[in-house]
């Protein structure tokens, strides 16, 4: 029979996992859940979860989003249950039988005659394999091949135990995870706050819309892309309501996250260009249909006229979220599926007339900017204030990645003597 602390252990465990799928499932959780989380993981709030507030003046948190460490987590995980287990490991008593199996399998492999099995999964442990290390060297422990107290939850959220052959890879994966997210924590918790600023819920008056892109906030993935994942509109960037309310621009951006950002990026393409410094443009190569591009190339054109391909729209649009500290939810996508996605956003962009389309010359890319009239309605109310002063920090990030990209190429070309 189970003992009472074995048995009191595991439905903590059930209940915190439990808790971490619906975390990952709309991006955050409430106070309340999240405190029963931290009773089961601490370690979550060393800097791994970040805390919304009510409002300015409050440091209570009513909830907590997911933070770039454990998207990155779960990008090197094969399901969400391993993530979930990877976030169990945060309690040492949870990850103390998984390091025994682990150090089982490496004493197992360390028999064999052949040193690459070993090897493989010293490897695959990354930096776990200190722990693993520990479990071996300690003369209190027998490692071996059982199952554990948390077994039947492991098959539950894998389709394994974890003691079970086939689910040696998800063992490793998740003692990785695991080990890299404590040792976040752990560098957090010797901070003099261990516990991330609160930022302040999504706001949706129109007003507020270059204030809600602020650094550690999550901005979810075009729809196309967010797949199971329903991220909680009042903590997340996100779509609300449909694209299909075209009443007012200030509709559009509020409801349209992606849309508003779009749109800010041709106003800062024209705005660069008429300070007849550097210019970004936005091309399309030939053959493509403007309303669903493939992909939309990026250049940016110096003071003297010559242009520097810096990639295309999905990279450079990454690179800015990396400046901005803005983390996209649910994951990190690749650039294909990305302009993928982004693709019928242009066609919205054009629909509206906030976008234009000038087709090239013979040979020649077309290329995107801003429409005539739209670039008027920037200039005046209501939209003056977004997209001046209020936005200075995003326009003034759009223009810092393009240069630092355009730099970053020039050095490649410059090195490979091209």
């Amino acid at each position: 029979m189970m003992a009472i602390s074995e048995t009191s252990l595991l439905l903590q465990a059930e209940r915190a996992s439990t808790t971490c799928a619906l975390l990952w499932q709309r991006g955050g959780i409430a106070a309340e859940p999240a405190a029963e989380v931290f009773a089961t993981m601490p370690l979550l709030q060393n800097g791994l979860l970040q805390p919304i507030s009510d409002n300015e003046y409050s440091d209570t948190p009513i909830a907590y989003t997911l933070t770039a460490p454990l998207l990155i987590a779960f990008s090197t995980l094969s399901q969400l249950g391993e993530w979930q287990l990877a976030l169990l490991g945060l309690n040492p008593r949870y990850r103390a039988h998984w390091l025994c199996l682990a150090a089982a399998r490496c004493r197992e492999a360390g028999n064999m005659r052949d040193p690459q099995m070993l090897i493989k999964i010293i490897s695959q442990l990354g930096n776990a394999s200190a722990w693993v290390l520990e479990a071996l060297e300690d003369t209190s422990v027998n490692p071996q091949l059982c199952a554990g107290p948390l077994s039947d939850l492991e098959y539950e959220l894998i389709g394994h135990s974890l003691h079970d052959n086939a689910a040696l890879p998800a063992l490793l994966r998740i003692l990785k995870a695991s080990y890299q997210l404590n040792s976040i924590a752990q560098r957090s918790a010797h901070e003099a706050d261990s516990t991330l600023a609160t930022l302040p819920p999504i706001d949706n008056n129109p007003k507020a819309l270059d204030e809600n892109w602020c650094a550690r906030r999550l901005l979810a993935l075009p729809y196309s892309l967010l797949n199971q994942t329903k991220p909680h509109a009042s903590w997340i960037l996100t779509e609300r309501g449909s694209s299909s309310d075209t009443s007012s621009h200030l509709t559009i951006f509020t409801q349209q996250p992606w849309l508003f950002l779009l749109s800010l990026l041709v106003f800062v393409q024209d705005a660069w260009a008429a300070e007849q410094r550097d210019s970004l443009l936005l091309t399309l190569p030939s053959n493509q249909n403007a309303f669903s591009p493939t992909e939309i190339s990026v250049v940016v054109q110096g003071i003297e006229g010559d242009e520097v391909n810096v990639g295309n729209l999905a990279a450079f649009l990454l690179a800015l979220f990396n400046n901005l500290n803005i983390s996209l939810y649910p994951k990190i996508p690749n650039t294909h599926d990305l302009n993928r996605a982004l693709a019928p956003l242009i066609a919205n962009l054009l629909s509206y007339q906030i976008w234009q389309f000038k087709e090239g010359g013979r040979n020649e890319a077309g290329l995107y900017s801003i429409n005539p009239d739209f670039s008027d309605t920037c200039y005046s109310l209501p939209l003056a204030p977004i997209f001046g002063y209020r936005s200075a920090r995003l326009q003034q990030a759009m223009k810092q990645t393009a240069r630092d990209i355009r730099a970053a190429k020039l050095i490649n070309i410059q090195g490979s003597g091209l």
